[in-house]
């Protein structure tokens, strides 16, 4: 006979409902287990990538340490960059030709996709969306593909102070993240060292 059939013949017995519950709470103790070592095998797992990744920055800083692009995107990610997030490393900026530097060096030194390369607009009121966006597209030379969806924020004042408004870039990898982060630790103590 199945146990189905005797699982059946037997499910309105008290002696029965008993022991399932008793089994439900047996599984579930054991789930609650295997979950808590599942998750600090993950942790475990995303420790060591990141420890990989600074040990990695180490060895890419000693490489593209003299290079002026790689210093340049650092200095600007340290003045203009993206700290707080784990995952987003990005600047935001006014000047045009700040935003592309940046954007050199994610493709050029970091060797990152165009098309994982994102953009967005801070914009004021009286900005149109579609002209700022058609002005960073042909300044930063990124296409419509690259660009979210823009911010419009009320501001303090009614008279107009950036013409195009606050041009967002960033790249959005945590593993990534922590080299940045590695390299702005490194450039800081090799730059504030007199020579």
């Amino acid at each position: 006979m199945s146990m189905a059939i005797l699982s059946d013949w037997f499910k309105n017995e008290a002696w029965s409902s008993e022991i399932k519950s008793r089994l439900a709470s047996k599984a579930s103790t054991k789930n609650s287990y295997k979950l808590k070592l599942m998750h600090t095998a993950r942790m475990k797992k995303l420790t060591d990538s990141y420890d990989d990744a600074r040990r990695e920055a180490k060895d890419e800083y000693k490489k593209f340490r003299t290079n002026p692009l790689f210093i340049a995107g650092l200095m600007i990610y340290w003045g203009e960059g993206d700290k707080r997030s784990k995952y987003r490393c990005g600047i935001a900026n006014t000047e045009p030709l700040m935003i592309k530097v940046f954007i050199r060096f994610l493709r050029e030194i970091c060797k990152i996709e165009v098309e994982k390369i994102t953009v967005w607009l801070l914009l004021y009121p009286d900005l149109k969306d579609d002209v700022c966006r058609n002005f960073w597209k042909e300044k930063i030379t990124l296409g419509e593909s690259n660009f979210r969806n823009s911010i419009t924020i009320k501001g303090k004042s009614s008279v107009r102070r950036l013409s195009y408004g606050v041009c967002n870039v960033a790249f959005h990898n945590r593993y990534f993240k922590e080299k940045m982060l590695a390299w702005l630790q490194l450039a800081s103590e090799d730059l504030s060292v007199s020579k």
